[in-house]
């Protein structure tokens, strides 16, 4: 876990160096200690810094779901993505802007996108099999999809290059606001998540089990899973659809720390920020001065990361 964290302050440093206008470790530095010069301060405060910190929050949120959703549907396949909650948390927030309204309204109507489809997931998929609910949450996913590329067929210009700004995600020309109206539901959630290792644990352990050790299975499950959706919409809210982050996170922690949730939700959520915040990175800096999604990187791995465990399943 120490390694894990020391990655991703490596990870956040060289991001803060590195960009449009690179600068060195010592100016970096002199910015930290408050002694750095005008220029280099401007870009740093006000442009560099809450992207990166963007970034982080984001990778986060999303590596946290994985272990939430598994821990609540029980299932090694759950991610936002894949079930369907990062699409419907686009579309409502695509949905939103269109009609001009912007503001708390932006990640809010993310947030009940996910959570309507979280909660339609698990009422389509009741005590039936991962497979089943993974092929649900596919179809989830496919309408949600739909649904934004009728709005980006719909939309004028400049409107369509916000739609498909949503649709592949990433943090071009964000920062400060984004993080305002981010961190107000991402903060306390992330937090919460942090603190449910033992109930997720319990939870493994089957809803007879989890009551008879005085635990409300149903009502956890459920506190859990609009969790994973609260962190879905907040993430998605503020930077648009990132691909197979919660999987790709969560399936790396397992194979580091096992499954004890203790671990895998801290894990998870290291990996997560350390993830997004390299595809960041790597996006604004590959093909200087144009920019990839940090969105196509992870659905891209996240897809390649699919592809194994279907042949490992073999």
């Amino acid at each position: 876990m120490i390694a894990l964290a020391a990655l991703l302050l490596i990870v956040l440093g060289i991001a803060l160096a590195n960009g449009a206008y690179p600068v060195t470790l010592e100016t970096l530095l002199a910015w930290v200690g408050g002694r750095a010069d005008p220029a280099a301060a401007q870009i740093l405060s006000t442009v560099r810094a809450p992207r990166v910190l963007l970034a982080l929050l984001v990778g986060v949120s999303l590596g946290l779901t994985g272990p939430l959703l598994q821990a609540g549907f029980r299932t090694s396949l759950a991610d936002s993505y894949l079930l369907g909650l990062a699409g419907f948390a686009a579309l409502g927030a695509v949905l939103l802007q269109q009609i001009g309204l912007q503001g708390f309204g932006t990640p809010l109507l993310a947030i009940l996108g996910a959570g309507f489809a979280v909660l339609t997931v698990g009422q389509l998929s009741s005590e039936r099999s991962s497979e089943r609910r993974a092929l649900i949450g596919v179809a989830l996913a496919a309408i949600s999809l739909a649904g934004l590329s009728l709005l980006l067929a719909l939309s004028q210009s400049p409107s369509s290059a916000n739609v498909l700004g949503w649709i592949i995600g990433g943090f071009y020309a964000l920062g400060v606001p984004e993080l305002q109206l981010m961190l107000p539901f991402a903060g306390p959630a992330i937090v919460i998540a942090l603190l449910l290792g033992r109930t997720a644990n319990l939870l493994q352990l089957g809803d007879d089990i989890a009551q008879n050790l005085g635990l409300n299975a149903y009502v956890v499950r459920n506190a859990v899973l609009m969790l994973a959706a609260v962190l879905t919409g907040a993430a998605v809210g503020s930077s648009g659809l990132m691909g197979f982050v919660g999987l790709l996170a969560v399936s790396a922690a397992r194979a580091m720390f096992g499954t004890d949730y203790r671990k895998l939700l801290p894990a998870s959520a290291l990996i997560g920020g350390i993830l997004v915040s390299l595809a960041d990175l790597l996006g604004r800096t590959l093909l200087s001065p144009n920019e990839i999604p940090a969105g196509a990187f992870t659905t891209v791995l996240g897809g390649l990361w699919l592809v194994a465990l279907s042949r490992r399943a073999r």
